[in-house]
């Protein structure tokens, strides 16, 4: 397949973006230049399902389904008719909406350090709450964190410029980090820090799974050391498992964080943990306008009956077992350097040759390719399964990919990968630290 992909639309509005919004969008990871510009689209005009059509008229299967929240699929009825049906009710009020609490019942019945919870609306907000709460419960300052944590002053701090310029810097020092798996690094660290630590932040399966021994001993480290356990859940809350990757684990973590598949693409955020732990929320300032935002409290409902009444997990987790297994035979047939691995439902895959440059061409032209094949892939990124992939929808996806394998392999062995890029100026995707 030789043919460019129609997406003039797209870049046109993509010019116009750069002279109105710093960057172009709202969100970084969706920055155009991050993907396969000017060979992949950058704009969205309706979806269903598992697909989206571009402003082009372009048809694809979406694996990226806005960096997460999208669980059950795109337009999902049930979510949707709640949202109608609370729309013709009302969206807020100066008074509070009977959907806080049954939102937080339900939470309560699913997430397993669930006693008492907080909704706001993104996962900087909820992480930095937990942050605050832990500090105040605890009376100390330091955290120890592995991982991406959101752009809050208190997490990036921990970064140099330039993403992390203009963060005080009497925040600096306060945040420590460790590497994910080294239990040996964090009882380091809070031993060095004896006394002074409120909590250990981590996200046990962002694009790879935590092994399950380093897991249960971090909460015995956390334990001995009378110090908080915060899981970051944004990303693998309601997709890991109904209640998440401490479902998943077998072990309740003291405060953990929840956005994305909350609600299936509402905006809508949690904060939750242990009663007396969450009790200290009371009397601290942490206070938003929209937290009782009804439409979005009624999809993350109307999430959660679907999540208890419907093989959605079960569903997510098979398809994806799919994806990864085609993906690597597939990739293994052809001889190309490439893998996926990690949970498979929302596993992570990368080129494995020597050369980083030739790696970072082979993956614009494997989103590029796929592109012109109707399937949407991320740089950088997780690959997402939703509810709504079905059959087909693999199928389709594996027949796009054997294709662009045997081109990407013909490239590679020809050496002129770059000359086969119908791109502009492509950048590294948005890094998670």
């Amino acid at each position: 397949m030789s043919d460019c992909l129609n997406v003039s639309k797209s870049m046109e509005l993509w010019g116009r973006a750069l002279e109105l919004i710093p960057g172009g969008c709202q969100t970084a990871s969706k920055r155009a230049p991050a993907y396969a510009l000017g060979a992949y689209p950058v704009y969205v005009d309706r979806s269903a399902g598992c697909r989206v059509w571009d402003v082009d008229g372009n048809e694809y299967i979406d694996y990226v389904l806005g960096l997460g929240p999208i669980t059950l699929g795109y337009c999902y009825p049930a979510v949707d008719d709640a949202i109608r049906e609370q729309l013709a009710r009302g969206i807020i009020w100066g008074l509070n909406s009977p959907l806080e609490i049954e939102c937080a019942e339900r939470m309560q019945e699913m997430v397993p350090c669930c006693e008492m919870v907080r909704f706001l609306k993104g996962g900087a907000e909820v992480t930095a709450a937990a942050a605050r709460i832990a500090r105040a419960y605890t009376g100390k300052e330091i955290i120890l964190n592995s991982g991406y944590r959101g752009w809050a002053d208190v997490w990036t701090a921990q970064h140099e410029p330039p993403s992390g310029a203009g963060v005080p810097e009497c925040l600096r020092g306060l945040v420590k980090a460790f590497p994910r798996d080294d239990l040996d690094a964090l009882r380091a660290l809070l031993t060095k820090w004896k006394g002074k630590v409120a909590a250990v932040f981590v996200d046990e399966a962002g694009g790879s799974e935590a092994p399950r021994e380093v897991v249960q001993g971090r909460r015995e480290l956390c334990d001995e050391f009378g110090v908080l356990l915060c899981y970051d859940e944004i990303v693998t809350g309601f997709r890991m498992a109904p209640g998440g990757a401490q479902e998943y684990y077998g072990v309740t973590p003291d405060l953990a964080c929840f956005a994305k598949g909350i609600a299936n693409g509402m905006p809508l955020a949690a904060v939750c943990g242990k009663r007396e732990v969450m009790q200290t929320a009371t009397d601290l300032l942490i206070s938003i306008t929209y937290g009782g935002e009804a439409l979005s409290l009624a999809a993350a409902c109307a999430c959660m009956k679907e999540y208890r009444s419907k093989p959605v997990h079960d569903t997510i987790r098979a398809q994806g077992q799919k994806l990864v297994d085609g993906f690597n035979a597939i990739a293994a047939r052809h001889g190309v350097q490439f893998a996926a691995s990690g949970p498979v439902m929302m596993c992570q895959y990368a080129f494995g040759y020597d050369d980083p440059g030739l790696n970072a061409d082979c993956m614009t032209l494997l989103l590029q390719e796929m592109a012109k094949r109707g399937v949407l892939l991320r740089r950088g990124g997780l690959l997402f399964v939703t509810y709504s992939h079905d059959d087909e929808a693999v199928a389709a996806t594996l027949a796009a990919l054997d294709e662009v394998m045997a081109l990407i392999r013909a490239a590679v062995d020809a050496g002129d990968v770059k000359t086969r890029l119908e791109v502009q100026n492509v950048v590294e995707s948005f890094r998670r630290f």
